[in-house]
Formats: C-alpha cells, structure tokens, sequence
C-alpha cells in the first residue's frame, strides 16, 4: 500500500504538477505584444549596445511610452537601411521607428503617423576642411571623397545629386563618421540631427546646412503597413497630447 501511496505522490509531483503550472501560468499573446523595428545605428534615435544587446534612443524612449499607452510590451527588432521596407512588408514588425523620413517611394507603401521631427540633408566634414567646402559646389569637385551607408535617404540623395565627388556607400552608418575622422573620406551627406549629435561627440567635426534648392526640410515619423490604419490613428491620437513637432528638434516625452 506504501508503494502504491508513493508511486501516486511522485506521479503527481512529477508529471501533473507540472503540467497544471503550464496550463495556469500567464502566456505573453501576441496582441500584448508591440513589436518596433529600428536599426539602432542613428542617434541620439536610436543606438544598440552591441555588448549588452538592448536599444536606447529618443524613439526608442517613445516607443516604451507607447507600447505602454497602448498596453502592450516593447519588443525591438533589429533592421537595416537597406531591408528595412522589405522587413516591414514581411511582417517582422509593427511598425518602424529611429529617424525614418517620409519621402514619396516609402509613402507609396507604407503609411506614417504624424512628423515627429522636421529634418534636412546638411554635409558633414572635418572641421579643417571648413575653408575648403562652402556650398554644395565646393563638395561636388573630383578630389572629393564623399561617404555614405547604403540604403537610407542619405545614399539616396548622394547618388541624386553628385555628379563629379567620388562616392563610395558602405554598410555600417557608424563607420561613415570614422572614415572622416580616419581622413579615409572628405564628406558625408546626412540629417542635420545626427549632424549636430556627432558634432557633440567629436568636435574635430563641422556640418554645413544645404541651400534650400538641393535640400529642403523633410518630416520624419513612424512608419507602417498600409493595412495597419487602426493602429495609426491610436497613435496619432496619442501624439496629439504631445509636444508640436519643431524643425531640427526631435520628439521628446
């Protein structure tokens, strides 16, 4: 009777215990859950600790408050420049966020929430070189080497309007701001947001802002799948307690 006893306190120990505990225990579903694509190479944006694996930014600030508005959990998914439409097409996420600017390719198919920041082209070089580039002609000669990473707005408008410089695109936008401090590159074509953050980092820096004509003022916001229109009028109607968006000063809580 004692091994009949035990042999019933081991089975229910061992075997429906457990599966009782599975079976009650809370699931993460997947409507809980906010799923944010960013390529965590733009600051003040968005950055990835590599070491650590976890993101930090403005947008990435945002999105916490957002998920959480929206009772949900952040999760981030890494993307690139280059795959980040493709990404989004495949479902891989949500929505995208990190200094993704609205312009007419994208807006053919995917939709955007409200600009969260006005922005522009500027090109940034060493500030030794401050004499040497004044305007877009001064940039634009044969000895210059101009630098871009490969699948953003930056490439983009590198390949539109340089006729003469030299360009050569690679895959880390990271490594474009040390390709000119390296002096392995003379410029770089970017937003004037991370202009001004890299200038702050590495004061050997200088930007120059564009002539109008060549590159005029842009918004940047949240982008998503065309089906997703509820989701971006939740959004929208959170933004609109927000601070206005202002030119050249991005989103802050």
């Amino acid at each position: 009777m004692n091994t009949i006893q035990h042999f019933y306190r081991y089975y229910l120990a061992c075997i429906l215990l457990p599966l009782l505990l599975v079976a009650c225990s809370p699931k993460i579903s997947r409507d809980s859950i906010l799923r944010v694509g960013t390529t965590g190479d733009y600051p003040p944006l968005t950055s990835l600790d590599t070491l650590t694996g976890k993101f930090s930014g403005e947008d990435i600030n945002m999105a916490l408050a957002l998920a959480k508005h929206l009772g949900k959990k952040a999760v981030f998914v890494k993307t690139t420049w280059k795959t980040l439409s493709e990404d989004l097409l495949a479902n891989k996420f949500d929505l995208a966020m990190g200094g993704i600017s609205i312009n007419a390719a994208r807006a053919k198919t995917f939709n955007f929430s409200s600009p969260l920041l006005l922005d522009r082209k500027v090109a940034v070089f060493r500030l030794s070189d401050q004499s040497r580039f004044r305007d877009f002609k001064s940039i634009d000669q044969p000895d210059v080497r101009v630098i871009e990473n490969i699948g953003g707005t930056n490439e983009a408008f590198a390949r539109l309007h340089i006729r003469q410089a030299n360009l050569q695109v690679i895959a880390d936008n990271q490594q474009v701001f040390k390709a000119l401090l390296n002096k392995t590159a003379d410029v770089m074509f970017t937003d004037e947001t991370e202009a001004k953050y890299q200038q702050t980092k590495h004061p050997e820096l200088s930007w120059l802002r564009l002539d109008e004509n060549i590159s005029p003022p842009y918004a940047k916001a949240i982008m998503y799948a065309k089906k997703d229109t509820l989701l971006l009028q939740k959004v929208n109607r959170w933004l609109k307690v927000k601070p206005k968006v202002t030119e050249g000063t991005p989103y802050r809580k």
